[in-house]
């Protein structure tokens, strides 16, 4: 289905090449998951398969992409259109239409398919990514992860042979990413359609794809079906890939000298949560709590707290009956919550939860319909945006939101400007901020990548020494490594006084840092408690349409006596001490 051959490419002014003699072959019905650190490559080569490139993109191009024998150098991105269907990473970018119903059709009349099947197509990709309701509703009032699954249903009623995905799940819940893998499994099983897709998510590309393609430096260094290429987990993590936790926990078993004997090689590595606890029922065989079952049924003895948690602390933001709505319908209901100096807390939830309205009117970017929201002593009805931003920080969903200037060092320092500095303040703070994150000064930050973009906003919010930081969605783009430094950045304001509030749907993420999660759902507040009490109830999850941690959803599997083990180490150290029982 497509064959490329020693393809080489060096984007217009660019001093290197974004892709370096890849040879690669896709068949026909593949499912490939292409991962790699920010800048490896992985969107130049989906760019190259689309003909993107050389077509759009301009520069140095050398080698050959041929889909289905005809060779995209002699082939528009139009006319490859109806066969190569493309989702890109900057969903707005890709919404031409008002309505969800008007971006649907956009594709299925410019294409010219006859009137009698566009309004099944129509139905078909609605209800293929769960998006019935929204058929009427304004793309201006979705939410990030709803506008991307209604992009991905414009191209999926196209009913294309190949699919491009890059990053579709990036602002999508757990659940709903399931849901769109899900789709894309049925449509390359029952459709036969090639799915190739772009995922951070690794643990869904373990669980749905055939094959995995790593890239590094415009290489592909690693490249086989999805076990074969784990098995050099250790080698990944070290190039900046997420590798799923139950596989650095096989890896762990093998480490410790933990597995039985007679395991082929195929078992010792587990992929997903269910593997893992087959994989540790063998191991510790017999010594389990026998009421196992219990969990199976998704009862975990959960511990809940539904009424917000009450603390001595001091209230630095407080929601009194918080009512908000964009129009006619209320997107946030009666919120009742006070935020404590010093929290770190995520705010987790499906969708349209009210997640990303809940931030905005912590920081007076929307008032609330009704009832009040108290920030440091003041309510935001009647103080300025602008007053309020000289405490508070916020990183939207999408950093181009926030990027203006035309240099790194002009960008730090608009918002420093902004909240009234002295000009030797300035100058020292974006002197500051650039040796602690290594930027290029002179750089223009449109030409970053989406991580370093990302990096970028948070600088500038750190430039500002803010007491509260409110972050939406603050990894999605990212890869590992990004992942970790700035989170680690994040956590060490936190130590030192910042309050931190997060919306984040990578649970892995929520456990690792957060001390404390809202859960919200249709715009309520359904659960406020310490963040290992709420991860651990997968019933409760489970209403939000939210996943457990990895480790923590193989625990739910094995039952009472695995209770409350989050970690890899915390795993390990169980399974010693069962199997040290007589």
């Amino acid at each position: 289905m497509i064959k490329i051959e020693n393809l080489t490419f060096k984007y217009e002014g660019a001093k290197k090449n974004a892709l370096d003699k890849i040879n690669l072959q896709i068949e026909d019905g593949d499912f490939l998951g292409i991962i790699g650190e920010s800048g490896a490559g992985k969107t130049t080569l989906c760019s190259a398969i689309n003909a993107l490139i050389p077509h759009h993109y301009k520069g140095d191009f050398y080698g050959s992409v041929k889909i289905d024998d005809k060779d995209s150098f002699d082939t528009t991105p139009g006319q490859l259109a109806l066969k190569v269907g493309s989702v890109f990473q900057d969903i707005d970018s890709q919404l031409l239409s008002t309505f969800v119903e008007d971006e649907i059709l956009f594709g299925l009349e410019n294409f010219d398919i006859p009137k009698d099947q566009i309004e099944s197509r129509v139905q078909f990709a609605l209800e293929a990514v769960g998006i019935t309701d929204l058929r009427y509703r304004e793309i201006a009032s979705l939410s990030g992860g709803q506008k991307q699954k209604v992009a991905i249903a414009a191209i999926i009623a196209l009913q294309p042979k190949i699919l491009v995905l890059d990053e579709p799940t990036g602002e999508l819940d757990p659940a709903s990413s399931r849901q769109i893998f899900a789709l894309l499994n049925k449509l390359n099983k029952e459709k036969g359609i090639t799915i190739i897709v772009i995922e951070q998510k690794i643990m869904l590309l373990c669980e749905f794809a055939q094959k995995l393609a790593v890239m590094e430096k415009g290489k592909i260094t690693h490249f086989g079906k999805v076990r074969e290429v784990l098995k050099n987990a250790e080698e990944l993590e070290e190039k900046g890939i997420n590798i799923p936790r139950v596989v650095t926990l096989s890896r762990q078993l093998i480490n410790n000298k933990l597995l039985p004997e007679n395991l082929s090689e195929d078992e010792e590595i587990a992929i997903n949560s269910s593997e893992a606890a087959e994989l540790i029922k063998k191991i510790t065989a017999g010594k389990i709590n026998t009421k196992a079952e219990i969990a199976e049924a998704g009862v975990n003895t959960p511990i809940r707290n539904q009424e917000p948690l009450q603390s001595d602390k001091e209230k630095i933001i407080q929601f009194q009956k918080v009512q908000f709505s964009y129009h006619s319908d209320a997107n946030i209901t009666d919120i009742d919550v006070n935020i404590n100096k010093g929290d770190f807390l995520a705010i987790i939830g499906s969708n349209g939860a009210g997640k990303s309205t809940f931030s905005k009117l912590c920081n007076g970017l929307l008032k609330p319909t009704s009832g009040n929201v108290i920030v440091k002593g003041n309510n935001t009805k009647k103080v300025k945006t602008s007053q309020l931003a000289k405490n508070i920080g916020f990183l939207f969903q999408n950093p181009d939101r926030q990027i203006c200037c035309n240099t790194v060092k002009e960008e730090i320092a608009f918002s420093l400007k902004n909240i009234g500095l002295a000009e030797e303040d300035i100058k020292a703070r974006v002197e500051k901020t650039i040796e602690e994150f290594n930027f290029d000064p002179e750089k223009d930050p449109f030409t970053m990548s989406r991580g370093q973009r990302q990096r970028l906003c948070l600088a500038c919010l750190i430039a500002l020494e803010s007491d509260i930081l409110i972050l939406d969605e603050p990894t999605t783009g990212l890869d590992y490594k990004e992942c970790i430094e700035l989170m680690e950045k994040i956590r060490n304001l936190n130590k030192k006084g910042t309050t931190v509030i997060m919306v984040c749907h990578d649970m892995e993420v929520v456990l690792d840092y957060a001390t404390r999660i809202l859960i919200m759902t249709n715009g309520k507040v359904i659960a406020d408690n310490d963040a290992k009490t709420i991860l651990k109830d997968r019933e409760l999850l489970s209403k939000a349409r939210l996943l457990q941690p990895q480790i923590a959803e193989t625990a739910s599997k094995l039952g009472p006596d695995f209770d409350g083990i989050f970690t890899v180490e915390e795993m390990i150290e169980k399974i010693r001490r069962l199997n040290q029982k007589a």
